[in-house]
């Protein structure tokens, strides 16, 4: 009869085989320790999977390379940012563009969509431009009225604040017709449009990112990105023109986009930009009203963590998760324990987002707190403390232009307005 031999005397050989995988694995990994002035680019192009790269204290003042990133990431590896590392943007990176883009509200409700822009923006500022528009100047254009017996359909428009239309009923010619500074627009029919369609026309600077991992339409996932330490990301947005906001690609800290999984972000500051952090997938169909996309592939972003990071933009907004104008998946989303000041939204769960959590973070902005816009669902917003202000400003507000899908309603828990609300009951005692 054969002798059983005992399962724990198999024990140390399996620990041995797991020790020995671990130390190969960190034998592979190396490190890359990245002094001011010495571009990242390049070294994170020589990088093996699995390395570390360390920026090293200082100002590290760089242009764009890859995909209009400072650093383009493309493979498995761990950013860390050093107690003093600055990753900054270089002034005049970013200049002002005379050629525009059009973003209309998709609204379902729209008959003609057939708005042509031509000519090139002199540079000009526009008057009573709005802070909003991030000194970029933006058209507001809306069929003001439908023509009738044969009259043609007319338009109003403004170059100055949102949806101030200054210039009122203009009809409708068929030909180019001048606006402002040398922009000029055009419908390709005089009839047929729907009053209140609008249209935004944005002049302002080219998209830039600090950190970007994917480029939307990589083939191949990314996965198993760490971005850490105690440093920063500045975008230098005082010294670099700023797209409008409204536009499809708004510059951010750290993007992620496309088929990119297992992301870590925690521990940085952010600064000096239009968002901190923007996380979205990407999809290759024609985009239809209200949200929906045609046939096309669809390149999805799952797996992402943003923790105990700390955003300083008192001009913009902080945490964007998903997008309108990106319509793949975006799963499985964690912006939890962050700490931020911003003048605009600061966390924002967005189009197309499934599975999220949105809890313990601090916030001090002038605009929204939390706004879930457009359809997301399955998250979890608890614990969150908005920090002061005094116009009893709710924490979390919800929200869908027309023709779009409401938000899916999360579980709220706890979420404070600290000079407003008042404080959990405490649990009796006996």
């Amino acid at each position: 009869m054969p002798i059983r031999r005992p399962t724990h005397t198999l024990l140390p050989a399996l620990l041995g085989l797991l020790l020995g995988q671990a130390l190969a694995a960190t034998l592979k990994a190396a490190e890359h320790r990245i002094a001011p002035g010495q571009a990242p680019q390049a070294v994170l192009d020589q990088a093996a999977p699995g390395d570390k790269l360390i920026f090293l204290p200082g100002l590290h003042e760089h242009g764009l390379s890859r995909h209009r990133a400072i650093l383009y990431v493309d493979k498995p590896v761990h950013l860390e940012l050093q107690r003093g590392a600055v990753l900054k943007l270089r002034a005049g990176e970013c200049r002002r563009m005379p050629q525009g883009e059009i973003t209309t509200d998709q609204d379902a409700g729209k008959k003609l969509d057939d708005l042509e822009i031509g000519g090139a923006h002199d540079g000009s500022p526009s008057a009573h431009q709005g802070p909003e528009l991030y000194n970029a100047t933006v058209y507001s254009i809306r069929i003001s009225r439908e023509g009738r017996n044969g009259e043609p359909d007319a338009f109003s428009w403004g170059d100055g604040k949102l949806f101030d239309l200054m210039h009122q009923d203009v009809p409708i010619t068929g030909d180019w017709q001048a606006l402002s500074h040398g922009v000029k627009i055009r419908f390709h029919h005089r009839n047929g449009h729907s009053k209140g369609s609008l249209w935004f026309v944005s002049y302002g600077g080219p998209e830039a990112y600090g950190i970007r991992i994917g480029h939307g339409t990589q083939p191949n996932t990314i996965e198993g990105v760490r971005i850490s330490g105690l440093g920063t990301i500045d975008l230098n947005s005082e010294h670099n023109a700023q797209p409008s906001g409204l536009v499809k690609n708004i510059n951010a800290c750290v993007l992620i986009h496309g088929r990119v999984r297992d992301v870590r972000v925690e521990g940085i500051s952010m600064t000096n930009t239009m968002r901190s952090v923007m996380c979205y997938g990407e999809h290759t169909g024609k985009f239809l009203a209200g949200g929906k996309t045609g046939p096309g592939e669809s390149f999805d972003a799952e797996n992402i963590v943003i923790e105990r990071t700390r955003t300083i933009n008192p001009r913009g907004a902080a945490y964007l998760l998903g997008h309108p104008s990106f319509r793949g998946g975006l799963r499985q989303v964690r912006c939890n324990h962050n700490d931020m000041i911003t003048g605009l939204t600061a966390i924002e769960p967005n189009f197309n987002l499934v599975g999220y959590e949105v809890i313990g973070n601090v916030i001090r902005s002038e605009g929204a707190a939390i706004h879930c816009w457009r359809h997301s669902q399955d998250g979890v917003i608890a614990d969150n403390l908005r920090v002061g202000d005094n116009e009893n400003k709710p924490v979390v507000i919800f929200g869908a232009p027309s023709g779009w899908q409401q938000p899916q309603k999360p579980l709220l828990r706890n979420n404070r307005n600290h000079l407003s609300d008042p404080l959990p009951a405490s649990p009796s005692r006996p």
